[in-house]
């Protein structure tokens, strides 16, 4: 009944106007044009069923366009008043194809957002599994392998299963970041987010499995973005400096600087650091606005498969930041993602050099 809301009123109008038009001789063309304004106003408002627009319409003009050629007939009113039955009818067919037309559009936009949350879902479920069903295997394979190089003593056979180590280690590092990927991929919950609280949290977390010395600088700066792709970068940039350091007394700093405007989010570490040709490369590839070949240049030996940095760098270039790279204080790599405080357009240059940072 609330659908057939603008029809019922349209129905009281166009009676209204069929009446007066019957009853006041001569003033026929006011009353007709009101009905079919108010036809406009009600069906634009509400969408009406095939067999209620057509009737309506059909009625409306059977009823007033009888009333206009009697009145012809009678010598009321000229017979150029005649063209008005089918001229009005054909404007309200062309009104009533551009209004379904817009009501199509917008019922496909509907179900176009309907699917793209379904996969949203679909996306986030597919990579919880996906990080189950690779991280399970994988790390009993590890365990299994430990087990054996324990038994094994010093000889050809240990350095085989060392090898079979180091290949499993890197293949859990490309699935973690591959499920990061997955997982920055799709549409998270923005909320505002305590950056001290996260890098601590998250320095915790790494200290459990990473025997390093783990420093957190804070800022004190509350950021509106998504917990979980802050996360996924801050992981990144750790696994990124752990590889740079080997020694158990080496520093890993988590900070995060204000900045005008913006806030810098980075890992400084004490290791070996980046070279003076990854810098430059890094430099020159920042001003350049093809951002494919900026990570492809910046590698060393320790270098894997550039996924992580892609990661990093997306998420902040679709902010409108950059990454940064940079020497930290004690001479090892410095990383940061410069995140504008207020989400802006994404920049051309996605990474960009630093000089000698502060710890």
């Amino acid at each position: 009944m609330a659908r057939r809301r603008m029809v019922l009123v349209w129905s009281v109008v166009a009676t209204a106007c069929a009446g007066a038009m019957l009853l006041v001789p001569g003033s026929e063309t006011v009353p007709y044009h009101v009905g079919w304004a108010a036809f406009a106003l009600c069906f634009g408002l509400e969408q009406w069923s095939p067999r209620a627009t057509w009737v309506g319409l059909g009625l409306y003009t059977g009823v007033t366009g009888l009333i206009l050629v009697v009145r012809v007939a009678n010598g009321v009113l000229d017979w150029q008043e005649t063209t008005e039955i089918p001229l009005m009818l054909l404007l309200m067919a062309l009104m009533i194809w551009h209004v379904r037309r817009r009501q199509q559009a917008l019922s496909d936009l509907t179900d176009n957002a309907a699917r793209e949350r379904a996969d949203s879902t679909m996306r986030e479920l597919l990579t919880l599994r996906t990080s189950h069903e690779m991280r399970s295997p994988l790390m009993i394979s590890r365990g299994y392998l430990e087990m054996l190089m324990d038994r094994t003593p010093p000889g050809e056979d240990l350095a085989d299963l060392q090898v079979v180590d180091e290949e499993l280690a890197r293949l859990t590092r490309v699935c973690e970041r591959l499920v990061r990927s997955m997982r920055v991929g799709t549409d998270l919950e923005v909320t505002n987010i305590d950056i001290d609280a996260v890098l601590r949290q998250t320095a915790q977390r790494w200290s459990t499995v990473a025997p390093r010395n783990w420093q957190v600088e804070a800022s004190g700066i509350a950021l509106e973005c998504s917990v979980e792709r802050l996360r996924a970068c801050l992981d990144t940039l750790i696994e990124n400096a752990l590889r740079y350091t080997e020694r158990d007394d080496d520093t890993v700093l988590l900070y995060a600087r204000p900045m005008r405007d913006a806030i810098a989010l980075g890992v400084a570490d004490s290791g070996r650091g980046f070279t003076t040709d990854m810098l430059r490369t890094a430099a020159g590839h920042g001003l350049s606005p093809a951002t494919g070949e900026v990570l492809d240049g910046v590698r060393d030996d320790l270098s894997q498969t550039g996924l992580g940095l892609s990661l990093v760098r997306d998420v902040a270039t679709r902010r409108g930041g950059w990454v940064q790279f940079g020497v930290s204080a004690w001479g090892g790599a410095d990383v940061a993602m410069i995140l504008p405080l207020v989400p802006q357009l994404p920049v051309a240059q996605t990474l960009r050099p630093v000089q000698t940072s502060t710890a």
